[in-house]
């Protein structure tokens, strides 16, 4: 379903019935741009420095789409009931920043500019969110609380604004004396600017405190018509009450897309996004408050959204990465079984969805394969794929993770709050301490410009020898390792958690002249922002 501010009412109120039943929430977006020149994205980059980089993308560019996708499992079934919403994102007031490559790349995945400037719907962030409830809040009585600082009145010095205020005053005071009159609500005193209206409601609320004025717009810049209304008391409530009920109608428009925001917040049901962090610091930049540190980011998130699932990190994971068993899967007539290996031949979200639907309409299992149902009103990604739409990846990422439900209900917790983080070696944690990927005892090498893999397997091979030979502590400990490039003058060696000795014993005595050697926990340390450590305790030089 496509939402401009023509639809968003019924749309947001369509969402807040709906969540209270759902299983989960799938999000996505498109936004104006995802890079910044000088915040390249670099391997050894700790998850702090990362989000600094990402926050300042997020804050820089604005939202096109907003894609929500509600699922709900129907009892005793394998069957799940989805909503799909595409909600066009257009800041009321503000700059509009737009990245070359990224409004070519919507682009040609068929974005309605259009529809995005003419109908997107406003937002808020919650800064200015509190502001504009202070300006819409019901006026306090004088009764209840301090009063107000008073103006000094005005003054007419000009002979034509007096002759016309007296005149305009003489012909309410005939008004309200005509008994003829006395059913008439409503009487028309003049069309003026705002500093003649300001003297009128000042002289009118002292000399006739039980009619009411109201300014009415006139087509005339500038200008404005004041009207005198005589009600009865009732007829003062209720006009009160219109005028509160107008007031929050306006507020809720202004608060536009913040207010599905909060609902999703509310709500609390497992919110689940693919390569999701790009997607939260956005949403949280623009209809929430993004914190400028990476631990109350990830608190704020963690309140906010207690359980959230990253479907590319699933993919990514031991859990889902690897084929299905042969017994799992059978072949079609006429195909050969595929043997056991890599699942994915990309994460990207299409091949994974992909990879896991025809792997369900294949399993061979007494229950019958999953079933995903868009509902009337929201079919229309039955009949057509929008991959980059945020309405349809929403929807598209809520099916992978349907798909992935049930494995994952043996170890939810493992995953949860995790989220992908690019050409790294780490993820992010949302719900605690950032943990390295791949899982071993690092030493970080510098000073390998020049050498290939093989090379450093050699160079770093005679470094152990060296030091097997003068520790005989480090005799029985694994010299297995595994190479992840930084970048052309070095690298981690990945050991066995248990050959941690001997990375110290490497650093210590530092065996290959040409070669620097740092144990990895120390480097990571000396790369976070707040690193403190004197150069001598953070590396050894040969």
């Amino acid at each position: 379903m496509n939402v401009t501010k023509n639809n968003f009412n019924e749309a947001a109120a369509e969402i807040e019935r709906l969540l209270p039943s759902v299983d989960f929430v799938a999000i996505d977006e498109e936004m104006t741009g995802i890079s910044l020149p000088g915040l390249e994205e670099k391997i050894a980059d700790l998850p702090s420095a990362r989000f600094a980089k990402m926050r300042k993308v997020a804050s820089n560019f604005n939202i096109i789409q907003f894609g929500v996708a509600l699922f709900c499992k129907e009892p005793g079934r394998r069957k799940y009931v989805a909503h799909a919403f595409n909600f066009y994102a257009f800041p009321e007031k503000g700059l509009v920043n737009m990245e070359a490559g990224s409004v070519h790349f919507n682009s040609r995945n068929g974005m309605d500019w259009n529809r995005w400037i003419l109908g997107g719907i406003p937002y808020l962030d919650q800064d200015s969110a509190e502001s504009l409830k202070q300006f819409f809040a019901p006026p306090v009585k004088e009764s209840e609380g301090e009063k107000p600082p008073s103006k000094p009145r005005i003054v007419l010095s000009n002979e034509n604004d007096i002759e016309k205020t007296r005149g305009a005053i003489a012909a309410l005071q005939t008004w309200l004396a005509d008994e003829e009159k006395k059913g008439e609500k409503e009487f028309e005193l003049l069309t003026t600017n705002a500093f003649l209206r300001r003297f009128m409601y000042e002289t009118i609320q002292e000399s006739f405190p039980g009619l009411i004025l109201e300014s009415r717009p006139t087509k005339s810049r500038g200008l404005s018509t004041l009207v005198a209304l005589r009600l009865t008391d009732v007829e003062k409530l209720e006009r009160e009450a219109q005028k509160q009920k107008e007031k929050e109608e306006e507020f809720q428009n202004k608060l536009g897309l913040r207010r599905v925001f909060l609902a999703l917040a509310s709500a609390k049901k497992p919110l689940v996004g693919h390569a999701l962090m790009f997607d939260l610091l956005f949403a949280l930049s623009h209809f929430e408050k993004l914190p400028e540190n990476y631990e109350e980011f990830k608190e704020l998130s963690h309140t906010l959204f207690p359980t959230v699932f990253d479907t590319q990190l699933l993919a990514k994971s031991n859990l889902f990465r690897m084929k299905p068993t042969r017994t799992a899967l059978e072949p079609k007539d006429g195909e050969p079984l595929e043997q056991v290996g890599p699942r994915f031949s990309s994460f990207a979200l299409g091949q994974v969805y992909k990879v896991l639907k025809e792997e369900e309409g294949r399993v061979q299992s007494e229950l019958p394969p999953i079933e995903i149902a868009l509902v009337e009103g929201h079919e229309r990604y039955n009949k057509v794929a929008s991959f980059h739409e945020a309405g349809y990846d929403a929807f598209i990422t809520g099916c992978v993770f349907a798909y992935m439900c049930e494995e994952l209900a043996r170890q939810p917790d493992e995953f949860n709050g995790h989220l992908v983080m690019f050409r790294s070696f780490y993820n992010f944690n949302l719900k605690g301490e950032d943990e390295l990927i791949s899982k071993g005892a690092y030493l970080h090498i510098q000073g390998l410009k020049g050498l290939g893999v093989q090379e450093l397997q050699e160079s770093l091979g005679m470094v152990l020898k060296d030091v097997q030979s003068k520790r005989s502590e480090c005799l029985q400990l694994s010299t297995e390792f595994e190479v992840k490039w930084i970048d052309d003058d070095s690298a981690f060696a990945i050991f066995w958690e248990t050959s941690r000795p001997l990375i110290d014993a490497i650093c210590e005595e530092a065996g290959a002249q040409s070669l620097k050697f740092t144990a990895g926990d120390q480097w990571f340390a000396s790369q976070a922002p707040d690193a403190d450590l004197p150069p001598s305790k953070r590396a050894r030089v040969a």
